[in-house]
């Protein structure tokens, strides 16, 4: 039995996954690091739109890691 990906939807059998932030989320799993990393610059992009300030901290926490 595999596991559908958060991100492109394919199924596979071993991949990446990234525990919840909250404990209402459950784990989010990714078939690559490809997939990963896009669904992770998609909920940045999604905070950049709705919430500008937390963004600016955000980045400025990070400051010029591209761990993203």
């Amino acid at each position: 039995m595999g596991e559908i990906c958060k991100t492109c939807r394919k199924e596979f059998d071993s991949g990446i996954w990234l525990s919840p932030q909250f404990r209402s989320e459950k784990v989010l799993l990714f078939c690559s690091d490809r997939c990963k990393k896009e669904y992770i610059k998609m909920k940045l992009e999604r905070i950049k739109m709705n919430y500008p300030e937390y963004y600016n901290k955000l980045k400025k926490k990070k400051g010029n890691k591209s761990c993203y």
